[in-house]
């Protein structure tokens, strides 16, 4: 699914930022995983975020249940105690290792349910810039939570 202008217009955006810090952009020092992320064929998300955290999951030994997306306003992702996840559609217009980074932080919660220093040794063991996409999102934000679904 893609929102005519808003794609284009981050699209533009990170040119520009790879243009200026080309090592902002450098491959990460790990391996990529196994399957790349790749935009669902619309309809798809929930199958695509599911996929995502299977393959993370099994990475960081943990379990995870029930995926949904949805079009939250202030949130990107979340992990309900129960190990249910719950993601925003607009990831899906963010660049893929972004939207690898969110599916990581919601399932190092079912390791701790916290934001201490285990939590991020936790995140940062499969995403080792993970900072620079929690700047990302927060530079996009606005531009993202801008879009809406066609």
């Amino acid at each position: 699914m893609e929102v005519p202008g808003i794609v284009s217009e981050v699209r533009e955006f990170l040119a520009g930022l790879r243009g200026e810090w080309p090592d902002l952009f450098a491959p990460a020092r790990r391996p990529a995983p196994a399957r790349p992320a790749q935009l669902p064929p619309e309809g798809g998300h929930e199958a695509h975020f599911h996929a995502r955290a299977t393959l993370f999951a099994v990475q960081l030994g943990v379990t995870f249940g029930k995926v949904r997306v949805k079009g939250q306003k202030t949130l990107w992702g979340s992990c309900a105690p129960s190990g249910d996840l719950n993601f925003n559609w607009r990831l899906t217009l963010a660049p893929p290792e972004v939207l690898d980074y969110v599916v990581i932080h919601e399932l190092a919660h079912r390791l701790e349910m916290n934001h201490s220093r285990r939590f991020w040794a936790h995140v940062e063991k499969l995403c080792p810039r993970f900072k620079e996409h929690r700047r990302w999102l927060r530079k996009n934000s606005e531009l993202l939570f801008s879009a809406e679904p066609t």
